[in-house]
């Protein structure tokens, strides 16, 4: 019997130019306008079919700037995010950290669909404390942890949302593959997860991951989400997948259009190989590098594969 692929587009999404151009001009409508422009990409999420819908984050300035809010936390200066044309603003980490409802509080929930899966994403510990400044925790190790304690409080509370699905990313560890310490950052990554009762995946992006990928696979999450245009699927067909699995095939950094009927046979032909206990597809990272119109395309693209991968 066929098991077919679950789908899903989790991140920052691009803002439309009539968007743009009112956060230019500090529009005094723009929190409406930002709940409207939700509204408009939810209908697309729901019009590609996606088996997860989450909410499209136009009102996140990056991935960190919620946890600005957090006590002992402060904005720091402005950093290129690895090597695309957006930026992030560095947060200084002050004090001890602790959390529990900063992400559930700048998600718009009550505007997904109450009878529709729902996902959301946040940063996982590693590229937290990779690409943000510590100024109170002795070592790396206390610092990492506590992200990790804290992250995990913030996963809790996502989960008693009605939240299904949480997908951390995790850039730092893809871009940085070759010199990271794979036992703290599988540690402080499972301490993420213990106890959540949602699923969570790990999603590596930026970088390639195939050397590492065995190493990643003993990591205790619900499975591991992969960029395809970093990492080549080839390199990792030779491996068992006992957990879950997420390829990302839609690549979000650029606007040419994927081939559904090819990818979804290359896909099935991965999938039948690697075995994953259930398979989801996805963009390779968050829609953000697209201009708006593509990144509607893509969403449409995204639905129409997942709709025809099928695997034993």
């Amino acid at each position: 019997m066929h098991k077919l692929a679950k789908t899903h587009a989790l991140g920052i999404y691009p803002r439309s130019p009539k968007l743009i151009e009112a956060t230019r001009k500090n529009d005094r409508k723009l929190p409406q306008l930002f709940q409207m422009e939700k509204k408009k990409l939810i209908r697309e999420q729901r019009k590609a079919k996606l088996t997860y819908l989450c909410d499209p984050l136009l009102d996140w300035n990056d991935m960190f700037r919620p946890f600005s809010n957090l006590k002992n936390v402060s904005l720091g200066a402005l950093n290129r995010f690895f090597e695309t044309n957006t930026f992030y603003r560095k947060l200084i980490i002050n004090g001890e950290i602790n959390g529990s409802n900063i992400v559930k509080s700048h998600l718009t929930l009550s505007m997904l669909p109450k009878n529709k899966e729902i996902a959301a994403c946040m940063p996982d510990p590693y590229t937290f404390a990779d690409l943000n400044e510590n100024k109170y925790y002795k070592d790396f190790a206390d610092y990492l942890l506590a992200i990790a304690d804290m992250l995990k409080h913030e996963a809790q509370t996502l989960a008693k949302s009605k939240v299904k699905f949480i997908q951390l990313n995790a850039p730092s560890i893809a871009y940085n593959s070759d010199k990271i310490d794979i036992g703290i950052v599988k540690d402080a990554i499972e301490r993420v997860k213990d106890g959540v009762k949602a699923k969570v995946y790990l999603h590596l992006y930026f970088g390639d991951i195939s050397k590492i990928f065995s190493k990643l696979l003993d990591i205790k999450v619900d499975g591991l989400s992969i960029d395809l245009s970093y990492t080549t699927l080839n390199s990792l067909l030779d491996y068992r997948v006992d957990n879950g699995l997420c390829l990302g095939v839609i690549n979000a950094t650029n606007t040419k259009l994927e081939d559904v009927k090819e990818t979804a046979k290359i896909v099935s032909n991965a999938l039948d190989r690697m075995n994953p206990r259930e398979a989801y597809i996805s963009t390779t990272c968050d829609l953000e590098f697209l201009p708006y119109e593509f990144a509607i395309k893509k969403l449409s693209k995204l639905g129409a594969i997942g709709r025809s991968v099928k695997y034993e």
